[in-house]
This record gives structure tokens, C-alpha cells and sequence, in this order.
């Protein structure tokens, strides 16, 4: 058995976390969710494209002709300044998001690896006659057998 992880997340700070999430989603009444077309139909900025947009913009505001009247420059300033203020933020969320989802992984792969351990014993138990283990080992098969990607999964002998 691996063992990946010990800690225990108390209901309270579970609750307490929930929250913090919650609160997050209040100082961002902003944001949006997209679809997956327009994600992956709108023009994107990267790394590579800011120094363009920033350039861009001074160059409007020196020489307010150049703008077009559909893009007003306030509106354009208001946007690469939330883009970079949001960048920071998805950068420290997008890291805490997989450290949850890889401590998550983690906590998850150490019960089932002891729930497989818990269900071979009762195997072996049930065919070495040990009363009552035969109900356990029905009851888990129940819930084991056929839950692989070719419906017949056996718990490993490591």
C-alpha cells in the first residue's frame, strides 16, 4: 500500500474553505464562462502578444485618429488591466486548484488501495471457511465486479 498522504480535513475548514470560495465569487461578479466554440474561435493574448496590445494602446492614446470609434481606448485600457490583474490571480489559483485536485488524487488512491487490500483479505478469508466473510465478500463483488474499463476488474495481488 502506497500511503501518499495523512491529514484529515475537518468539516469546519471544509466549511471554512467553501466560504473563502464563495467570497472569491463575490469580489468577481465579473467573470464569465464561455463556451467551448467561442474559447476556441476568439482571438487569444499570450506572453508573446502583450507587449502588441500594450504598444497598441499607447500609440492610440498618442495619436487618437488611428483609433477606431468601435474601440474606445478607456474601454480597451479597462481591459488589459483586468487581463493582467486576473492573470495573477489564475496563476495562484490554477496552482492551488492542482495541488487540491493531486491531494485529492492522493487521499483517493490510499482508500481505494486499503479497500482493495480489505477486499482480497475477505476473499481469502471466505475460501479459507472463515465464518461471515462470505457476505462481505458478496456484498463487496457487488460494488467491485464489472467497474473497470472492460467491466471485470480484479483487485491487484501486489
Amino acid at each position: 500500500m502506497s500511503g501518499y498522504i495523512t491529514a484529515t480535513f475537518p468539516q469546519e475548514k471544509e466549511q471554512r474553505a467553501l466560504e473563502l470560495i464563495a467570497e472569491l465569487k463575490e469580489i468577481l461578479p465579473f467573470v464569465i464562462k464561455l463556451s467551448p466554440s467561442d474559447r476556441k474561435t476568439m482571438p487569444k493574448i499570450d506572453d508573446g502578444r502583450i507587449p502588441f496590445v500594450e504598444k497598441s494602446l499607447l500609440f492610440g492614446k498618442q495619436q487618437p485618429m488611428i483609433v477606431p470609434p468601435f474601440a474606445p481606448l478607456d474601454e480597451l485600457t479597462n481591459d488589459l488591466s483586468l487581463f493582467s490583474s486576473l492573470r495573477r490571480v489564475a496563476l495562484d489559483l490554477a496552482s492551488l486548484s492542482e495541488m487540491v485536485s493531486d491531494t485529492r488524487l492522493a487521499a483517493g488512491s490510499d482508500a481505494y488501495q486499503a479497500a482493495l487490500s480489505i477486499y482480497k483479505s475477505a476473499k481469502g478469508a471466505s475460501k479459507m471457511g472463515v465464518p461471515g466473510t462470505q457476505s462481505i465478500v458478496d456484498e463487496l463483488s457487488k460494488l467491485f465486479d464489472g467497474q473497470g474499463p472492460n467491466g471485470n476488474t480484479t483487485p491487484s495481488t501486489n
